[in-house]
């Protein structure tokens, strides 16, 4: 067992301002520095005791980034120490107030918390110590102006006790390492109901890692002002990703971000609308699955769409973009800008080749005004079909559309409709 050290709590015996340093008291100037200075907390330490004037702002840029809880638990009473296993021991029933000022004047300051764990893990709070801390100070935002976390939930809520500061705009869940697999279903939804309660206000949930029962139990979360979800489980439940749509379908979701090693079965039905009010879809894998999930999709004003990679190395895969292509072209006619192929596309066959072509002509004539694509040919000459379909004049309203051969001398690439070529 060992006692928590806690850090002076006086004001900083900072110098008065001499003339040399003056122009730190423009707040535009001091800005710019601190801004330069965010990744050196050395060097905004030793601002902050250049000037009693410039210790605040200097101070508040010091502790607004945090990678971990370590400093924040030096600050804590005395009266609280922690044994081997990481939990709090009381030397006395009750704190008084007073005694956690020094940890509340630098918590108040904290707008990011990705703390880590046993596990050396960045991206998750010390959750145990966390909680810990929730339970002792019943009711009370330890981090009140917090706008960032990360947490990995393991432990069912306290239905009674507040657990995220209101001021959350962003939150990242890690469900990894569960040691009661059949609480999962129960963990997820009280941890998200509690969430609801306490920061209304969420913007962005980032799930690493997910539930793998599935989640029977879940209602539609109402959120108002949820604009972004990224899913990016582990292999999970055929089935998680309609239970996701479910819980949120009645939250106007405007973004979806969805990293799958495991997709759903497309023979499986969705419970509820999915993502009724989405406008922008990145998707990490194959045009197949991209297909399964825009033909559930409930969204009739979806506008961008984004292939983050190729994780099928399928013989087909330009055969199965020619019918993505001609699917949203279809279903989203006069409301559809954005396609993105964020990895290279090859093509064997001329046939395939202007099929596909076709395919992003019907496209560009349905809406699209952004075509991001690297489309790499096997062979040096294209037919004259394909040299005609290629023809820069024939595609005025598309950007960022770029083709290129393996074997040719040339590459042919243009954007905007303006022709330009380059050696490979």
């Amino acid at each position: 067992m060992f006692t928590v050290a806690k850090e002076p709590t006086s004001r900083l015996n900072s110098p008065p301002c001499l003339t040399p340093i003056r122009a730190l008291l423009i707040a535009e100037v001091l800005e710019m520095i601190l801004d330069e200075l965010v990744n050196d907390k050395r060097s905004i330490s030793r601002l902050a005791f250049t000037c009693k004037a410039i210790a605040e702002p200097s101070l508040d840029r010091l502790w607004a980034l945090n990678d971990s809880l370590e400093p924040f638990i030096s600050l804590l009473p005395m009266q609280l120490t922690l044994n081997e296993d990481s939990a709090f021991q009381f030397d006395q029933p009750m704190v008084p107030l007073e005694e956690w000022a020094a940890f509340d004047n630098y918590a108040r300051r904290a707008r990011r918390l990705y703390a880590k764990t046993v596990t050396m893990n960045p991206h998750r709070v010390y959750s145990s110590i966390y909680k810990q801390l929730v339970d002792i100070r019943p009711n009370v935002e330890l981090f009140p102006n917090l706008t960032s976390m990360a947490i990995h939930a393991k432990c069912i809520p306290d239905p009674h006790l507040r657990m995220f500061p209101s001021s959350l705009r962003s939150v990242t869940f890690s469900w990894a390492n569960i040691r009661e697999p059949e609480i999962e279903a129960v963990l997820w939804s009280s941890v998200m109901k509690r969430l609801l309660l306490d920061a209304p206000l969420i913007e962005h949930i980032h799930f690493e890692g997910s539930p793998k029962e599935a989640l029977l139990s879940l209602i539609p979360l109402p959120f108002q002002q949820l604009q972004k979800i990224t899913i990016k489980p582990s292999p999970l439940s055929p089935n998680v990703l309609h239970k996701y749509s479910h819980a949120f379908s009645t939250s106007a979701i405007r973004e979806l971000d969805l990293r799958f090693v495991r997709w759903p079965d497309p023979r499986l039905q969705p419970i509820s609308p999915v993502f009724p009010s989405l406008r922008k879809l990145t998707i990490d894998g194959s045009p197949s699955h991209a297909i399964d999930f825009v033909r559930l999709l409930s969204s009739p004003l979806l506008q961008e769409l984004a292939i983050a990679s190729q994780c099928e190395c399928s013989g087909d895969a330009l055969s199965q973009y020619t019918q993505l292509l001609m699917l949203l072209a279809d279903k989203y006619r006069g409301v559809f800008r954005t396609f993105k192929i964020q990895h290279p596309l090859l093509c064997h066959d001329q046939a395939d080749l202007e099929s596909f072509l076709h395919a992003v002509r019907t496209l560009a004539n349905a809406g699209v005004c952004t075509l991001q694509l690297n489309l790499i040919v096997g062979w040096k000459n294209p037919s004259r079909e394909v040299q005609d379909m290629i023809d820069p004049s024939k595609w005025t309203t598309l950007r960022h559309f770029r083709i290129s051969s393996r074997r040719a001398s040339i590459t042919w690439s243009w954007t905007a409709g303006n022709a330009l070529f380059g050696r490979l």
